[in-house]
């Protein structure tokens, strides 16, 4: 068995043979934004000023890797819990990749601008300490050089802005939950380096949800004579989580904490190790700058399914080049052209077994999987006057998914397809000084199937022993028209986009009546539609304390478009309205106090057919302490302050629910308190 060490091994040869391959995500603008104490970033990843770029804050959650907390104020990010802990949420932007529970896929996504997502567009978010992050940013819908319709997240730590000092933290609270993070940093004359540990552990608050996680994340960064810079990341991260049952509608609101006889009997759990090792090196001259960089991982995962998808064990080996160039050309209009490349292949050894009892039971299925992808992105702008910029630009797609069979059986699951697609887009932005920005733009992107969408598992009892099966899947295109703008005014900071698009052959992942995989299909045609707003203001600023306050909202309308079965129902899992607001005051003497609220409104439809599904909720918190000046820090946090019973989401999606008894539904976490003491130097 490969183990961590092993992988570090395998990262640092790869490493040694390529360090010279660096960043294709470089381009990030830090900018301070009015009456706010958190660090924004803009990402331009459409193009100079035509990025859809989302303001995010420092996690507030004290550790113990709350996702959703941690992201809730990044407009037309969804962010669905699943267990509430360090299992991952179901993320979602503007519909995309609600429907890929357990695994995920739809958004592309980086850590300190370093590829995270795997060769075939999939991510596991359990891998993530939310307690690291310092800041994130949406660029959403289709973008320029993403193989992900949902478009790019960017995550960023302390550690990879190259902040100085150190800080630890512990934290304890409900349901045993534990967890220790600690931070250091230093520079000398040439070397700047960091490092990031955290270990979290919970006995989770439903039966069968225990959870342990540690991670570390080291960078070390060199200046290369004046104009160049180097930058190495490690990441390590190895999360254990125990896989509570979805519960009919009325188990969810009557009694949460439960699971049905099958996760008794089952016990449906997940194990993953995994490690990473990056590098980038980026130049930066007066008329532009040249990044490149690589990136190796390998990712050891096991994750023990109910009786009716069995357990799968796999590993992986995973490389990335990347590259980016700018370039601003000598005319009598300015103009600036941009070139991304992004190239993942990965090789994948996978093992499928029935359950028997939560063991592996008798081997149903042995593949290996080869995945790899492609993108390459041109654009170039034309600035026609000082506010007016145009924009032209193509992406061009190659991708490839290999399945080769290693198992004797009577239908095989060998595939091996392959396409290429080029995607055009057009932009405007018109800047009207300081205070406002507006663009218009059209695009069109293409998502390929990740091998999870390809490979499943298949169960007709009796007798209860499912078998493997795969799908050819064509490409989902998605042509999107979008509107935005943001600003500012004094204290005032505001964003708001309005989005429309037309899907074609969208992957739609269907379970049956007992929860077992019936694969992935593409549907005809679907509207992805909605709005985007955030506000944030600093409401008070007085001798003795300061209030600031925000709020996020967006509106999903995600239907079928006159499909001949579905017609134009919405599909299933994704809320109508979602949104958090909140407020923090705080004093002089670092005396603070800060309530929240997250909510969505409207019917979710756990099934397309549109027939069983969940009510909204407003679901509060309160956090409050004291960040001395000295450097200490001790906070109290209280999350589902007054112990609402609630539907957080559904494990996956059906084409249509068997009725009101159908075990569906997952319920959101009960009230959460958590002390946390820190020191920060």
């Amino acid at each position: 068995m490969v183990t961590i060490q092993n992988l570090m091994r395998f990262c640092l040869v790869g490493f040694l043979g390529g360090i010279a391959a660096v960043s294709g995500y470089a381009g990030e603008r830090i900018h301070d934004l009015p009456g706010l104490t958190v660090t924004a970033m803009e990402e331009a990843v459409s193009g100079p000023g035509l990025s859809m770029a989302r303001f995010g804050a420092p996690a507030t959650a004290p550790g113990g890797g709350h996702l959703r907390e941690a992201l809730q104020r990044i407009p037309g990010l969804l962010v669905q819990e699943s267990f509430g802990g360090i299992d991952p949420p179901r993320l979602s932007v503007r519909g995309s990749g609600i429907q890929s529970a357990p695994l995920s896929r739809g958004v592309e996504l980086s850590l300190n601008g370093f590829p995270l997502s795997f060769a075939d567009g999939s991510f596991n978010l359990a891998l993530v300490e939310a307690g690291w992050l310092d800041s994130a940013v949406l660029a959403g819908g289709p973008a320029a050089g993403v193989p992900a319709l949902g478009g790019s997240l960017s995550l960023w730590t302390a550690t990879g802005l190259g902040a100085e000092g150190g800080s630890a933290r512990v934290v304890y609270g409900s349901n045993e939950t534990a967890a220790v993070l600690l931070r250091q940093a230093g520079q000398t004359e040439s070397f700047s380096w960091g490092a990031e540990g955290s270990w979290t552990h919970s006995d989770g608050w439903r039966e069968w949800s225990g959870q342990r996680r540690e991670t570390a994340l080291g960078v070390l960064r060199a200046e290369l004579g004046a104009h160049s810079e180097a930058m190495v990341q490690l990441f390590v991260s190895r999360p254990r989580f125990d896989v509570p049952g979805p519960l009919p509608k009325s188990a969810a609101l009557e009694d949460p904490r439960s699971n049905f006889a099958r996760v008794v009997q089952d016990k449906p759990r997940r194990e993953t190790e995994y490690a990473q090792l990056s590098a980038r090196v980026r130049t930066d001259r007066s008329t532009g700058y040249v990044s490149a960089g690589m990136s190796v991982a390998y990712h050891d995962d096991s994750f023990f399914q109910l009786l009716p998808n069995g357990i799968s064990d796999t590993r992986s080996r995973e490389g990335a080049v990347f590259a980016e160039a700018g370039y601003e050309w000598e005319s009598a209009l300015r103009q600036e052209t941009t070139l991304n490349l992004l190239a993942r292949t990965g090789s994948t050894d996978a093992t499928r077994y029935a359950t028997d009892g939560g063991n592996r039971g008798v081997l149903i299925g042995e593949n290996r999987l080869r995945p790899s992808t492609l993108t390459a992105a041109l654009d170039h702008s034309v600035f026609v006057a000082d506010n007016h910029a145009v924009e032209a630009g193509v992406s061009v797609l190659a991708a490839r998914r290999r399945i080769g069979e290693r198992f004797e059986r009577a239908a095989s699951t060998e595939e091996n397809l392959s396409d290429a697609k080029v995607a055009p887009r057009l932009a405007w932005t018109y800047e009207a000084g300081r205070a406002a920005a507006f663009s218009l733009s059209w695009s069109r992107g293409y998502e390929p199937p990740t091998m999870d969408d390809l490979i499943f598992t298949e169960f007709s009892p009796p007798p209860p022993v499912p078998e493997l099966r795969s799908s050819a899947l064509q490409w989902q295109r998605a042509d999107s028209l979008e509107l935005t703008a943001r600003g500012s005014h004094g204290e005032f900071v505001w964003s708001a986009s309005a989005h429309y698009a037309f899907w074609r052959r969208e992957f739609l992942r269907l379970r049956d009546e007992v929860g077992a995989a019936r694969g992935t299909v593409n549907a005809d045609r679907t509207i992805h539609a909605g709005l985007e707003v955030s506000v944030s203001r600093l409401l008070h600023e007085g001798a003795e304390f300061a209030w600031h306050g925000w709020a996020t909202w967006q509106f999903n309308e995600v239907r079928f478009d006159d499909d001949p079965v579905y017609a134009r129902n919405r599909l299933g899992g994704v809320p109508r309205h979602a949104g958090a607001a909140g407020l923090r005051g705080e004093s002089g003497g670092g005396w603070f106090v800060a309530p929240g609220v997250f909510w969505q409104a409207g019917e979710n439809f756990a099934d397309h057919a549109n027939t069983l599904s969940a009510g909204g909720f407003a679901v509060w918190s309160l956090e409050a302490g004291r960040k001395h000046p000295a450097g200490w820090e001790a906070a109290v946090r209280v999350s589902n302050l007054f112990d609402r019973r609630y539907i957080a989401s559904t494990a996956g999606v059906l084409d249509e629910a068997a009725g009101p008894a159908q075990p569906i539904f997952l319920p959101g976490n009960g009230r959460r308190v958590e002390a946390r003491l820190g020191y920060s130097w």
